[in-house]
């Protein structure tokens, strides 16, 4: 992606003279000439916009999100908005559906404006993430995905999992399935699955047995039938609320109980979560201080790359009426 320094090293004249030109300013015919072979050959394209957000008496903070119907996601947005105007900056949100391929493009895209930050809740880093963003000159913070390379807020995702594990290896189950989401998904589909794994790994008697779905509700919902017409689990665990809903859903319709029949948990604690009967045993999440934390982190680079670090936000473990207390251990 060609900035205005590549520009002016490749036509040999100053920055400033290419942002002359780009203004409609005095430049001569012939330097004026030698600045449009060079846009030309290097495909560059003068953004109007990004004119507009420098014009901005309040500077703009760029967010990528991988969709907007997530409690998540929407949580985190609103951590980030309410800091973002405590710290009088404009919120500019563009939305990936879930393509990662758009997330390049989007950082591509908000760097051309000139925002002052970017915040991107990445569904994966990929080399080409990263290349991206060593190359453009903004600032970024990921939320959710960890990379050494990069500056992060992540959950404790694989340590979440593990504590949640044990608190379920307090009670008797002997068929357990957990219900998760594709790898591609470093932190939801293997840190998480991961953490389950490993901790009833340790005891030597309960095998996990693990089945794919995506994050909608419908998806979960359909896969839940297709596993309970093969097995009989006593213990689903699922990768998030939203997957727990529509397998709760799904346990309902072949006519089972919870947890009468089959224990249930989610992952998230969702709103929602709280008002399902019965209530949802889940892990809570602050996304609201992990979008304060990142708006707060991005402000403070103040348009400068700094050093990578990492951010872990907490967890806390939620018992609720969805396992079945009678199978508790003595």
């Amino acid at each position: 992606m060609a900035t205005i320094r590549d520009i002016s090293e490749k036509a040999g004249v100053a920055k400033s003279t290419v942002s002359r030109y780009l203004n409609d300013g005095y430049v001569s015919e012939a330097t004026r000439k030698k600045i449009e072979k060079t846009i030309k050959k290097l495909e560059y394209i003068p953004n109007s916009y990004a004119q507009n957000l420098r014009l901005e008496s309040n500077p703009t903070i760029g967010v990528i999100i991988p969709r907007f119907d997530s409690y998540s996601v929407t949580t985190t947005l609103q951590g980030i908005d309410k800091k973002l105007k405590e710290l009088n900056y404009n919120i500019l949100i563009e939305n990936t559906d879930r393509n990662s391929k758009m997330e390049i493009e989007y950082l591509k895209r908000l760097a051309k404006m000139k925002v002052a930050g970017i915040i991107l809740l990445a569904t994966k880093i990929t080399d080409e993430h990263i290349h991206v963003i060593e190359a453009i000159e903004v600032p970024v913070i990921v939320i959710g995905q960890e990379d050494k390379r990069l500056n992060c807020v992540v959950y404790k995702d694989y340590e979440a999992a593990f504590d949640l594990a044990e608190y379920l290896t307090d009670y008797h189950f002997s068929k357990i399935v957990y219900l998760g989401v594709d790898e591609v998904d470093e932190a939801v589909g293997v840190r998480r699955k991961n953490g389950f794994i490993d901790r009833f790994a340790q005891d030597h008697k309960n095998e996990v047995m693990v089945y794919h779905t995506d994050f909608s509700m419908d998806n979960a919902m359909h896969t839940t039938k297709e596993l309970l017409n093969q097995i009989h689990p006593d213990l689903l665990i699922c990768a998030t609320d939203n997957i727990a809903i529509g397998a709760m859903k799904a346990i309902y319709e072949k006519n089972l109980r919870i947890p009468e029949d089959i224990s249930l948990t989610g992952f998230g604690n969702y709103q929602i979560s709280n008002y399902l009967n019965p209530a949802l045993t889940t892990v809570h999440y602050d996304y609201n201080k992990a979008g304060h934390l990142a708006a707060e982190n991005i402000v403070q680079m103040k348009g400068k790359k700094i050093n990578s670090s990492t951010i872990k936000v907490d967890y806390q473990i939620m018992p609720k009426n969805s396992i079945d207390k009678s199978k508790r251990k003595r």
